[in-house]
């Protein structure tokens, strides 16, 4: 890590050299000024000086007017502008108007004929209507970013402003298809597809602008968040903020709170900004020159979180699990291990004082009784683990986090400007993600850390007034890390457990009948990059061409997950359980209901996995761009954008070549370098290679796979046209504009999804196991050795050594696996267009309606062609039982049965559609009123671009029986995959505002107040945000439709659920499948409710397991233990009768989505601005974060079409305080 420190201050250094040799560079997350000057017979004026001046810090811009009375302002910073255009013979006029970032302003002054001295003062030329490009987007100037009430402080929670967005997704467009800029240099993760994780404060931002369809040539990305930080003034300005929360301060509980107050929140956000000329005494004065401003922003947080899980109750502590009993009465029973019979797998019940089910507390295992001990006990004894969470409580949170921004501002003439922006940060988190927390808060928890440099070096260059260059170059650093534990405690030693790699951190462990204690996969990442952007503009008459270059340098140092290399430890021994006769001995199975993971614990009987992971992936990307674009405009009412992107992403490549990849045909894996070099590098170790070889794989390298070395290609023909229109109907400033526009752009998919499953590669990875239920461990080669064998191993007792490395016991046949690049891999694509028509129906008021829609392609998916055919389809479609032995792992599999597992290509076949209609009405604060509503609706459908699971997988014929997909295996794709996304709602409205309240003197309530009463009760302002969006739920794929129709219920009838043994309330919003012996049923024996109550007398569910709940169930029916499931017998061709679980690999309920309750949410915040002296004002805010503390209906739907309102969907009220001291 020291060595890359270095290497990346190396990198600052060269930067900074750079950046000041060179004449010649930008202002980023700028804007544009242009216009037109004509005289009032609608002719131009040629030759005519216009000068733009920052009222700020009176910093002119000045040019002329060309042949067509074209003037243009590139790069000019956000902010308050005067624009004063003056021509020999024609009255001056000047104006004012307010440029945002990234905005394109577009002022046609007209001149009147007079004498030069007369002037036409005109007090706001602000445009409200775009006139002249397809950009759909959204802008929020300083003001807005102050006055509205943000939840956390993270700029990026204005994205809810902006229509089209689903956090950082536009239109439905994947995860990552974003850029988020500030001051021109981007802040994205390229690993996960979001943004750096600790973003510049609130403070620091002076204006905010996203454009999500439609951009021009100039951006690389379909999304851009543009950022512009605050620059000094010729005054000395700033602010000391300070914003407190705390659960005692307006803070309400959730429905599932039981406690008398909401859980701890103490909560500070804090900061201090300033800016100003740079002032040298009797050395320099930098007024209407050089200016710096500079920031500081922290936040603090100790706080508790609700949680919720089962944990064994105390009886069960004590080796006593009469408990053990299901939903539907059925009782588990326990089997001694230690009484197995050898050759008929018979067993004794567990008995301890004559009591079934009860283990001597003698016989508890070391590790269980560490489990125990760090446990905590149920809040709810009264509940039955087996069916409802015991244990209610909060969970710790503490978050420490802090971030600097210092800026610099010079004008070496009206020619030449330039800044420097400097940023650092940092964020520490610990919390608890997995499982309820434990005593120790080890287990389930997270530390996480996430420090961050930025730096922006910018300058402009005006040639003439028809020619202006502008270059940026740019970088940052950002280092993530997580993991579970106290960093250097090696716990699986302290616990007596395997540790064969010696690693620190807390072992994974499952399957322990109740809560898990997890331990979550360290993982980081180190990226750094560099940008230079070169952008010049030339004006042509009525051309303004825009051309220019990209080059951007990525360094991602991605540690992958390192997956149990500390070990996982289960329960799922089967040790407790009882062997069915009726199965056969060469496939054995349990008797249902016998044996449990709890008393498998309890007698430490586990499973050991330790697992050797790959380390850093030093992955090197680099980006090549060239651009052109012509605004062209036609006439006074139309405008063409035409433009051009060139862009060429050459393959990533990993800097010592330890990747690997699969020949197909050779059935061997293909590597990057030699086996020799990764020994050296610690990349593999030789008894992986050994045993894989000894099972037969095979390894050649690139060349002899006719790959490049990286292993993939990359196209180097990536067009993007740029098409689009701007038409004003009509004179005057409410005239109708019709605007549109279509594009082609490109994005790399994040990182995660191929980081994650190529660190599995072999030879990259191999498991060490000592499990009792594998076959190809078990000394008969016959699986659930755990249920017909002895013990000797128990767990803390004499379990240090279960693990070895002298032979990776875990690569068996069937376990190696690979993850592979597709030869050629194309970037993802875009192709975007929109419709637009708005108007200014009033005085700063504006309506829009816009036709949206977009196409994705080159999604990524995998196409796992060697996946084993599942259980039910292979005695359907074989009438064979399952293979044993040492080939059983490969022999149901259909491209190898010699060695290799699950065999993927990650391609780009992938595809998305998105159509939508977008409404829109603004007004510009004025009057003492601004806001904005706007209403989405669009249906968004994909296949691909989901990362893990979903429809990025593209199975093999043999998941299903034969006939039911397409044999196509695009047509299959599409069949299987192409589905609604459900997490973009179709409907979506949201809205914002502020206006200020009618008290204090001129207003209609204390409109005549004195001094004092009017400083106390006047000035004061509200504003809002809120949305309101639909939502789906999936129709469960565990029971199957009987010919009952599906009815939505809604909120019509209210249920309370009490199979659990304690009632709670909810809605029967559809009628899925509730058994029918727990239809309003009551225990016969307590006389207490112990179904879900409240179900209508009309209730017919639409679907039910394949052997349904008889109403009045009999516990001496046969199938009394296979009630409420899809078991299914197959008669094989020896004419045993194999007992399994119906799955055809096609449920007819799949991709099939009905309305689930909506969700609306509304904060609000009021604020007041406290005069104290003539340049000094303090600002009182009070933030409602769910102002009339809305619960809400969860969006969950059961199986059984409940609804649980057990638990609130929103979080609840918060209310947050600032004083701001402002001068």
């Amino acid at each position: 890590m020291a060595r890359s420190i270095s290497r990346f201050n190396g990198v600052w250094i060269v930067l900074l050299a750079v950046a000041f040799a060179l004449p010649l560079w930008p202002q980023a997350s700028t804007a544009r000024v242009s216009g037109t000057v004509r005289d009032q017979t609608a002719a131009v004026i040629p030759q005519a000086n216009v000068t733009l001046t920052n009222t700020a810090t009176n910093v002119a811009l000045r040019s002329a007017t060309n042949e067509a009375g074209f003037f243009l302002f590139p790069g000019v910073i956000p902010g308050g502008y005067r624009l004063t255009v003056e021509s020999p013979g024609m009255q001056k006029w000047e104006g004012e108007l307010n440029v945002q970032v990234g905005q394109s302003v577009v002022v046609d002054p007209v001149l009147e004929v007079g004498q030069t001295v007369t002037e036409i003062s005109v007090r706001d030329v602000t445009p409200l209507v775009t006139t002249d490009n397809p950009t759909l987007g959204r802008v929020l100037e300083r003001q807005r970013i102050e006055q509205l009430p943000i939840n956390g402080r993270n700029v990026l929670t204005l994205l809810q402003t902006v229509p089209g967005m689903e956090g950082t997704r536009a239109y439905g467009l994947r995860e990552g298809s974003h850029e988020v800029v500030l001051d021109g240099a981007a802040m994205s993760d390229r690993l996960w597809g979001g943004a750096m994780r600790r973003m510049p404060g609130l403070d620091t931002i002076q204006e905010f602008k996203v454009e999500n369809n439609n951009s021009s040539a100039k951006f690389n990305r379909p999304t851009t968040v543009l950022m512009s930080t605050r620059s000094g003034t010729n005054q000395i300005h700033g602010a000391l903020f300070e914003t407190h929360r705390n659960n005692s301060l307006g803070v309400a509980r959730r429905r599932q709170d039981y406690f008398s107050k909401a859980p701890q929140l103490i909560r500070n956000e804090f900061g201090a900004s300033a800016g100003g000329p740079v002032f040298i005494p009797k050395l320099y004065n930098g007024k209407d020159r050089t200016f710096w401003f500079f920031a500081y922003e922290g936040y603090r947080q100790v706080s508790r979180t609700n949680w919720s899980g089962t944990v064994p109750t105390e009886a069960m502590r004590n080796g006593d699990f009469r408990g053990l009993v299901d939903a539907n009465g059925r009782q588990f029973v326990l089997y001694d291990p230690w009484s197995t019979n050898p050759q008929t797998w018979a067993r004794q019940p567990f008995a301890y004082r004559g009591e079934l089910n009860v283990i001597d507390p003698a016989r508890i295992s070391p590790f269980a009784k560490h489990l125990y001990s760090v446990t905590p006990l149920p809040t709810h004894p009264q509940v039955n683990p087996l069916v409802e969470d015991n244990w209610w409580g909060t969970a710790p949170y503490r978050r420490n986090e802090w971030t600097i921004t210092a800026r610099f501002d010079h004008s070496f003439s009206d020619n030449d400007r330039v800044y420097v922006r400097y940023g650092q940060g940092d964020q520490r988190i610990f919390s608890q993600d997995w499982n309820l927390p434990m005593l120790d808060l080890v287990a389930g928890s997270v530390r996480r850390q996430a420090p961050n440099k930025t730096l922006a070096v910018s300058y402009v260059r005006t040639f003439s007034p028809t020619f202006f260059n502008e270059l940026l170059v740019s970088g940052a650093r950002e280092f993530w890390w997580k993991g579970t534990g106290e960093p250097g405690v090696k716990y699986t030693d302290r616990l007596g457990l395997p540790n064969p790699f010696d690693v620190v951190g807390w072992p994974a462990v499952y399957d322990t009948g109740f809560t898990n204690y997890v331990s979550d996969n360290t993982q980081a990442s180190a990226n750094t990059y560099l940008i230079i952007d070169n952008n010049a503009t030339k004006i042509a008459a009525r051309h303004e061409f825009q051309f220019g270059y990209h080059y951007r340098y990525d360094q991602l140092n991605l540690l992958p997950d390192q997956q149990q290399n500390q070990g996982l430890i289960q329960g799922n021994t089967l040790a407790t359980a009882l062997y069915d006769t009726r199965t056969a001995r060469t496939n054995p199975l349990a008797t249902p209901f016998t044996g449990h993971n709890a008393a498998n614990t309890f007698l430490g009987i586990m499973n050991y996995s330790n697992q050797f992971v790959r380390g850093y992936f030093y992955a090197r990307g680099r980006e090549y761009a060239l651009y052109f674009q012509d605004n062209w405009k036609v006439s006074p009412r139309l405008t063409l954008n035409l433009g051009l992107r060139w862009e060429y992403w050459p393959a990533f490549r990993e800097k010592r070549n330890v990747m690997t990849s699969f020949d197909p045909n050779r059935r061997a894996a293909v590597l990057g370098t030699s086996l020799e070099e990764m020994y050296k590098l610690g990349a593999t170790l030789p008894a992986i290679v050994n045993r894989l070889e000894f099972l037969g794989a095979k390894f050649i390298t690139w060349d002899q796979a006719g790959l490049p070395q990286n292993l993939m290609r990359s196209p180097k023909r990536n067009f993007g046209p740029r098409l689009g229109f701007a038409y004003r109907l009509g004179d005057g400033a409410r005239s109708f504009v019709l605007r549109g526009g279509y594009r082609i752009s490109y994005f790399h998919i994040p990182a995660r999804p191929w980081v994650a499953r190529m660190r599995m590669n072999a030879p990259l990875t191999a498991r060490f196991n000592n499990s009792l239920t594998d076959p190809a461990l078990a000394p008969d080669g016959l699986p659930n050795y755990g249920m017909r064998s002895v013990p000797t191993i128990i767990a803390g007792q004499n379990s240090r050594d279960a693990v070895s490395l002298a032979m990776a016991s875990g690569l068996t046949r069937g376990s190696p696996g690979a993850s592979y690049f597709a030869p050629n891999q194309p970037d993802a694509r875009v192709q975007d267009w929109n419709f637009t028509i708005e108007r200014e129906i009033l005085e700063n008021t504006l309506v829009r309606a816009s036709y949206v829609g977009n196409r994705s392609g080159n999604l990524e998916q995998f196409y796992q062609y060697n996946l084993p055919t599942p259980d039910y389809i292979w005695f359907v479609t074989t009438g064979e039982r399952l293979p044993t032995g040492e080939f059983a792992g490969v022999a149901r599999r259909p491209y190898d049965k010699v060695v290799w597992g699950n065999v993927e290509e990650y391609r780009m076949t992938g595809w998305g559609n998105f159509n939508g209609v977008q409404l829109e009405i603004e007004r510009r604060y004025s009057k003492g009123i601004g806001f904005q509503l706007f209403y989405v609706m669009g249906n968004n459908l994909a296949a691909g671009g989901q990362e893990w699971s979903g429809t990025s997988v593209i199975p093999e014929l043999n998941q299903f029986l034969p006939g039911l997909v397409p044999t196509d295996i695009k047509a299959r794709n599409r069949f299987l995959n192409y589905q609604r996304d459900t997490s973009v709602p179709k409907h979506r409205l949201r809205w914002n505002w502020i206006a200020d309240l009618p008290f204090g003197r001129g207003k209609p309530i204390g409109g005549n107040a004195g001094g004092f009463l009017n400083r106390v009760i006047g000035g004061w302002q509200v504003a809002g945000i809120g949305s309101w969006r639909t939502r789906y739920f999936a129709l469960p794929t565990g029971i199957y439709p009987n010919g009952n129709k599906i009815e939505i219920y809604g909120t019509k009838y209210k249920i309370e659920d009490c199979t659990s043994g304690v009632c709670y309330p909810g809605y029967l919003w559809w009628n899925g499948y509730i058994p029918a012996h727990r239809i309003n049923s009551v225990n016969p024996a307590t006389g207490r409710p112990n179904g879900i109550m409240g179900v209508p007398a009309n209730y017919q569910p639409a679907g039910e397991p394949l052997i349904p709940w008889p109403k009045e169930p009999n516990s001496a029916d046969p199938m009394f233990a296979f009630y409420g499931t899809n078991t299914a017998w197959v008669t094989l061709k020896d004419g045993t009768v194999q007992r399994t679980t119906f799955n055809d690999g096609l449920h007819p309920w799949r991709q099939q989505y009905f309305p689930a309750p909506g969700q609306w949410v509304l904060d609000a915040a009021l604020f007041k601005t406290i005069p104290i002296t003539e340049r000094v004002q303090l600002r009182l805010n009070a933030d409602f974060f769910n102002v009339f503390n809305r619960p809400g209906t969860p969006g969950s739907v059961g199986a059984n079409g409940v609804i649980s309102t057990r638990v609130s969907d929103l979080a609840p009220r918060e209310l947050q305080l600032t004083l701001r001291l402002m001068w």
